[in-house]
């Protein structure tokens, strides 16, 4: 189960919804530069925080996954609108403490399963979300 909390409010995301950089971040922190003689420079630290998490819906042919209504997405939308707040991210049995990644914008997003001239809250969307573990 999927879940991403902050209080009483908790939403429930598709279970399927698929982790797209799981294996593409270090907590090595890595700075080469030259000194005035022309020495190599090296610090190197451990990042405490700062792991990206991007979850997906996708979809290939008339497959898709991690699809949710539009008015699910919606209370996403609520929560992702709201500055400041931190959230617990439950995917694949680990909790998070993350925050929505703003600074890599959109920080959630979503495309129609269907495009409809006029969709109803019960139509389906594949979403983006984007966060940053903050501990």
């Amino acid at each position: 189960m999927t879940t991403l909390a902050n209080g009483q409010t908790v939403i429930t995301l598709p279970a399927d919804l698929l982790r797209t950089d799981a294996h593409g971040w270090s907590p090595v922190r890595q700075s080469v530069d030259y000194t005035l003689d022309g020495a190599l420079w090296i610090d190197v630290s451990v990042a405490q925080a700062g792991e990206p998490i991007t979850l997906s819906g996708g979809q290939s042919g008339e497959l898709y996954w991690g699809a949710m209504t539009r008015a699910a997405y919606a209370q996403l939308r609520a929560l992702a609108d709201a500055p400041g707040q931190s959230y617990t991210l439950t995917h694949l049995g680990a909790a998070y403490q993350v925050v929505w990644r703003h600074h890599d914008a959109p920080a959630l997003d979503a495309v129609d399963v269907i495009d409809y001239a006029d969709p109803t809250a019960a139509e389906l969307v594949l979403p983006t979300l984007k966060f940053t573990v903050i501990s």
